[in-house]
């Protein structure tokens, strides 16, 4: 039986993203699927309430080859570094207090 944060992977595989809120249930999805090889390409957070809710832009996380983006690139490329980034993002909204809802791209990342 697959559990809910397997059905995430089998959407993420489709291109699609998952929804995943609370920041709790962040962390341990991410944890989950770092453990598969996989790393984040994208997270867009919204502040659900709190310091005015709508999208959180300074916490967002984009990992594409074009220039200017060595060091997002860099992390993507590294499941492990990749759940680092992500906690730290996620602690850092946290500090703000309310609540939070992340869109996750993940895949696992080319051989370099």
């Amino acid at each position: 039986m697959k559990t809910e944060f397997d059905e995430m992977i089998d959407e993420l595989e489709t291109g699609s993203f998952v929804r995943v809120e609370p920041s709790s249930k962040m962390l341990e999805f991410n944890d989950f699927i770092a453990l598969r090889g996989y790393s984040v390409a994208r997270l867009e957070v919204v502040r659900l309430n709190g310091k005015g809710p709508g999208r959180a832009f300074e916490y967002d996380f984009l990992a594409n080859t074009d220039l200017g983006h060595e060091r997002q690139w860099q992390i993507f490329l590294d499941p492990q570094r990749s759940a680092a980034n992500i906690r730290k993002i996620v602690a850092e909204a946290s500090t703000e207090g309310g609540d939070f809802r992340y869109l996750v791209w993940a895949e696992i990342p080319p051989e370099t």
